[in-house]
């Protein structure tokens, strides 16, 4: 009867985690449709793939603290301390507005910069440039969403999860066409029409959780919204996560920029290619990324009602709901790997060649959620330390991979993507040793 009680409080919890775990992909997506139909569609594709990739290291400041916020909200109510999580959340959500500021101004400074020292294609750095210096305004819209979400996962209460995904992917979508066509007399923007509707679709996500927290909680002892002077202990303390968070994080986002890197001098088209398996991959992650944040919030809780026992059910409970939730999505790659592709494909070749990569792709995932929920309870555990060490070497060896596969051997994107599943599968080993060694333990939270 626990466990399936368990279960379904898992279900309960992480799918509307799912939703708005969805929100950043799902605006990949969007762009990725829209952007493939602009121009040669091929400078677009591949500009789009290093602009997120350049957009999340600058959301890592922001983005580390959130999850700490979560961390550290979790545990407080797992030791029942209501008035603990209201102080947590509001110093948090300070110091995220304070990070994404900063965040907002260091792409607007150094995106001209990046942009052309990381590209040797003029036309993808100058579209790479155009987009960012518009999207920069969307930081600290999408840092205030993730302090929100953040907050309602640890509380388990993630109901208001759902609407705000589809507020954000409705206005994303209409402000996509309105922007990056110039429909109804608005301005033909192109790429950096798509960096105008995710300002504005972060801007109403954001808009409707502040009012749904404000008005379902106005009452409680929480006491959300009234900032008083910074406690020490709660600085030191979401420090203490969150800057390792934040290298991880780095680190986890240097190695996808890497990899589009060493894909983008193997030639534009490959780089297109790779965009669109990349994109069909977060796709993948979507019911995965919801399950593990459920778990994370899951194992810090239950580390502060001291029933660190209950690791192992969380693990196998979030693993199997993750493989369930994704098995269509592996089917559909695996089988119609074609269908997929072809709503973005521009061409025949680029169909042809995205197809075989999409389908080791797609079995990477059976070994990507389970890796992926074991990495997810060491960072629970508050042993951020530990995860950004297994996090480093994880990526030293997919760029290597990589780029052993890609430059060194030439060998087909088929074979570069398959460096994915490798880095899962050693991701798995490193994480489990680590759990059952029971290291975490010394730590205090």
């Amino acid at each position: 009867m626990a466990a399936n009680s368990l279960s379904r409080m898992v279900w309960k919890v992480s799918i509307p985690i799912i939703f708005v775990e969805a929100t950043e992909t799902l605006d990949h997506l969007i762009d990725t449709l829209f952007l493939a139909r602009v121009g040669d569609g091929v400078t677009e594709l591949g500009a789009i793939a290093v602009a997120d990739s350049v957009m999340l290291m600058f959301l890592i400041l922001p983005l580390a603290l959130v999850d700490g916020i979560q961390i550290l909200t979790a545990r407080r109510v797992g030791q029942h301390r209501p008035e603990a999580v209201g102080a947590v959340f509001n110093q948090g959500f300070l110091q995220t507005m304070f990070l994404s500021a900063v965040a907002l101004v260091a792409l607007k400074l150094f995106s001209p910069v990046v942009a052309n020292w990381i590209v040797t294609s003029n036309a993808v750095g100058s579209a790479v440039n155009g987009y960012l210096q518009i999207d920069a305004y969307s930081i600290p819209f999408a840092g205030a969403t993730f302090v929100f979400s953040a907050l309602l996962t640890s509380m388990g209460k993630t109901r208001a999860l759902i609407p705000a995904t589809l507020i954000v992917v409705v206005f994303d979508i209409i402000l996509n066409y309105l922007f990056i066509f110039g429909k109804f007399g608005c301005p033909e923007m192109g790429m950096r029409g798509a960096a105008v509707g995710s300002i504005g679709a972060e801007f109403a996500a954001a808009l409707f959780l502040a009012i749904y927290i404000w008005r379902q909680f106005k009452k409680s002892q929480y006491g959300f919204f009234q900032f008083r002077p910074f406690e020490h202990r709660t600085t030191r303390l979401l420090g203490k996560l969150s800057l390792p968070i934040a290298a991880q994080c780095f680190v986890e986002d240097l190695r996808w920029v890497f990899f589009f890197l060493i894909i983008e001098r193997a030639g534009t088209s490959a780089l297109a290619i790779s965009n669109i398996v990349f994109t069909c991959y977060m796709v993948f992650c979507i019911p995965m990324e919801g399950f593990s944040e459920t778990a994370c919030s899951l194992v810090s809780r239950y580390i502060g009602q001291n029933r660190a026992h209950r690791i192992g059910a969380v693990l196998r409970s979030t693993t199997g709901a993750a493989v369930l939730a994704t098995v269509p999505f592996i089917l559909a790659a695996l089988c119609a790997p074609q269908w997929l592709v072809g709503v973005f494909a521009p061409g025949d070749d680029v169909l042809g060649e995205s197809s075989a990569s999409l389908r080791v792709i797609a079995l990477a995932m059976l070994i990507a959620i389970p890796a992926e929920m074991w990495f997810t309870a060491v960072v629970g555990t508050g042993d951020t330390a530990a995860a950004l060490g297994i996090e480093l070497f994880l990526t030293l060896l997919m760029i290597g991979l990589a780029w052993f596969a890609a430059i060194y051997l030439a060998w087909p994107m088929v074979l570069v993507w398959a460096s994915v599943a490798v880095t899962w599968l050693v991701c798995l080993g490193l994480c489990y040793a680590w759990m059952k060694s029971g290291f975490w333990k010394r730590l205090e939270v």
